[in-house]
């Protein structure tokens, strides 16, 4: 009787709760560039999203040259991102922010975030569809 008791009490216990997601804006990631704009080597490029733990990046990307990768297929739902990579193995970070997803972006269209390290020290993100 004991038993039963506690196997119902057991089956009644919650699942721990998952943190929210935003809203989905029927946006579709399906690939990441990372430009280099600088004057010399970058590395260990990382876009990583806090929220969901998911990133992607590169390891090395030459001056004035760019790296691609594709992946599944992520539903892009605005969270917070942040960009961190090396200059002359110093690293460097920006602070979290949103990619804003312009107005004419197409649904189910292929979108990729685009990373671009723009100048020393300062990079930024934005979606793109060809």
């Amino acid at each position: 009787m004991l038993i039963c008791a506690s196997l119902i009490l057991l089956s009644c216990a919650s699942a721990p709760e998952q943190p929210k997601q935003p809203e989905g804006t029927g946006i579709v990631i399906d690939g990441i560039r990372i430009q280099n704009s600088l004057r010399y080597t970058v590395t260990d490029v990382m876009i990583l999203v806090p929220a969901t733990g998911g990133f992607a990046g590169c390891g090395n990307i030459l001056p004035r040259t760019a790296c691609s990768n594709t992946f599944l297929d992520v539903q892009y739902r605005k969270n917070p991102v942040l960009i961190s990579w090396k200059e002359h193995g110093e690293p460097q970070q920006t602070d979290e922010f949103i990619v804003e997803a312009r107005s004419d972006l197409r649904p189910n269209v292929s979108t990729w975030v685009e990373v671009t390290i723009f100048a020393p020290g300062q990079a930024g993100a934005r979606l793109i569809q060809e």
